[in-house]
């Protein structure tokens, strides 16, 4: 098992209390893995990921806000042929009023390039988004070449997540690549501190 997979499962194995946090996890997953489908009067929504257990740690933030969502599986195209994992979401009342709250979708159902700085006003909360954030679209080697780096599909998204955690005094520097943009961190000191915030203390130790 990689480095990687072990600080997801470490973050996957967190189950915070705090509304708030859920709220920022749930949103930092949908920013970072999320794809929405507009239909005739509504909208559903899917996430794809590489973890069954990040897959299931979205699943039950859903339930935990009484939306109901279902995981499926597909083999990428691609030459490894590697499993992937979707959780879908119909667009019901409940599912659309949580995303707002979330701050993935908008008030007119669009959605949104970042979420509003409420999401992520207290210190447990940013942890909660760089969490989400980790868990959906990051990946962390360990020496002897440490780097850890968080996937967003605009620079915009990850200058959100670099001024989210940047808060908490924990250092990201922003990249924009042909297709993509990263937050990102070198350095062994960094990078525990980052996975701290988070919430993996064990990875951030084994470092």
């Amino acid at each position: 098992m990689s480095f990687s997979e072990d600080v997801r499962n470490e973050l996957a194995a967190i189950a915070p209390e705090r509304e708030c946090d859920r709220q920022a996890e749930l949103s930092a997953l949908f920013h970072s893995a999320g794809r929405w489908h507009m239909r005739a009067g509504g909208v559903s929504l899917h996430l794809d990921v590489s973890s069954s257990a990040v897959a299931r740690r979205a699943f039950s933030l859903m339930r935990s806000f009484g939306v109901a969502s279902e995981i499926r599986t597909y083999r990428r195209r691609a030459f490894d042929r590697a499993t992937r994992y979707q959780l879908h979401v119909d667009g019901t009342a409940r599912a659309v009023a949580v995303l707002k709250e979330c701050g993935v979708l908008g008030a007119r159902l669009q959605p949104l390039a970042r979420p509003p700085k409420r999401v992520v006003g207290r210190a447990c909360c940013r942890g909660a988004y760089l969490r989400g954030s980790l868990l959906a679209a990051g990946s962390v080697s360990a020496p002897p070449s440490p780097h850890l780096e968080v996937r967003t599909e605009t620079r915009e998204a990850a200058e959100f997540v670099a001024a989210t955690v940047a808060q908490e005094d924990v250092a990201l520097r922003v990249l924009e690549r042909r297709d993509h943009a990263v937050a990102y961190a070198k350095g062994l000191d960094r990078i525990a501190e980052a996975l701290a915030l988070a919430g993996a203390s064990d990875a951030a130790l084994g470092l």
